[in-house]
């Protein structure tokens, strides 16, 4: 080979690197399980207690449903019975409402509004806000 072929080889080889390299960087950046890509739909769950305290939870999220995105955010915790028709909440960050006993329960809202859906089935969309709200009954 003479010499003008082999700088345009070894030119077009080092073009091609950098070009691969490029490509790997911006794939291990945005690529899946890249953090910039963890948790598409941006939400907000609220939890009022009993005494009327909010502790507010932004929450990155690819779930589905309002149970996933529950069971995703650090610091919250529930437990309940489960049915046929999916979760009945019944203790959130260890404060207990039992309606049979006493006459309490946690109301589930989404951006204000009663929510028509149990966790198990509540869509969750980005932007959103989700409140749990200890509610006495009258």
């Amino acid at each position: 080979m003479n010499k003008k072929k082999i700088i345009k080889t070894v030119s077009a080889l080092a073009v091609l690197a950098a070009v691969i390299c490029v490509f790997l960087v911006v794939y291990r950046l945005m690529g899946p399980g890249s953090a910039s890509n963890a948790g598409g739909k941006n939400i907000t769950i609220e939890v009022t207690g009993s005494d009327g305290e909010t502790v507010s939870y932004a929450v990155s999220t690819d779930a589905e449903y309002l149970r996933q995105a529950m069971d995703e955010t650090d610091g919250l915790t529930y437990g309940g019975s489960e049915s046929e028709y999916g979760m009945m909440v019944e203790t959130v960050n260890g404060e207990k409402a039992v309606y049979a006993e006493d006459n309490a329960y946690w109301a589930f809202y989404v951006n204000g509004e009663y929510g028509s859906y149990g966790i198990d089935s509540q869509p969750v969309t980005d932007g959103d806000t989700y409140s749990i709200v200890y509610e006495a009954a009258n």
